[in-house]
């Protein structure tokens, strides 16, 4: 009997460390997570670069655990989102990549406060909102930077990790700042972030 219980204290035991030497050899280092950032920014920077000057900024995020099976034919959501994703790239920043991916109606209270939502004593404001996602450098799994025969468009491949299922992480919100000259300004000062 007691030899029975020190065999499953050690299966259990070894199963603990098993499992924890896995997950951390898993997670990356502080040094791996900068390399990777590095080496995502060598690859969209050339593209900043175009949209800067004026080209296209639409990109595609693809669902890397949808990819092989549902990509392009099938785009429906399920319980690991949607198999792929438009959006407009907009900035590297230092915890991931940023994408302009849908607009927002602003609402102000009667305190002159902005806010997403409708609610009671709220007007529609003049403006609307780009929210803008982000995508942490760690969720991208591949760029393609020629994209392929069915969109011919930047590609990201992504781990849908974030929000209902997205590939994002969190949300920012710009404006078109009322201080902007095209003829004079550079590109990056046309969206003012506002805080709601």
């Amino acid at each position: 009997m007691l030899d029975n219980i020190i065999g499953i204290v050690s299966i259990l035991v070894g199963a603990f460390i098993a499992y924890h030497v896995y997950f951390l050899s898993k997670k990356l280092t502080l040094k791996d997570r900068l390399v990777r950032k590095d080496e995502i920014k060598k690859q969209v920077e050339p593209k900043l670069t175009q949209i800067r000057q004026g080209f296209n900024s639409k990109v595609e995020i693809i669902n890397f655990k949808k990819f092989q099976r549902f990509y392009p034919h099938n785009n429906e959501s399920n319980k690991d989102g949607y198999t792929y994703m438009g959006a407009e790239l907009k900035a590297v920043r230092f915890d991931g990549v940023e994408f302009f991916c849908a607009v927002k109606e602003l609402y102000v209270d009667d305190d002159g406060s902005l806010s997403l939502e409708d609610g009671k004593h709220k007007t529609r404001h003049k403006k609307n909102a780009l929210e803008a996602g982000v995508v942490p450098y760690e969720w991208i799994e591949y760029i393609d930077p020629g994209g392929d025969e069915f969109s011919y468009r930047f590609q990201f491949f992504v781990k849908f990790s974030g929000i209902n299922k997205s590939p994002y992480k969190y949300f920012n919100y710009y404006v078109e700042s009322d201080h902007y000259n095209k003829e004079h300004d550079p590109l990056d000062l046309k969206w003012s972030q506002i805080h709601l």
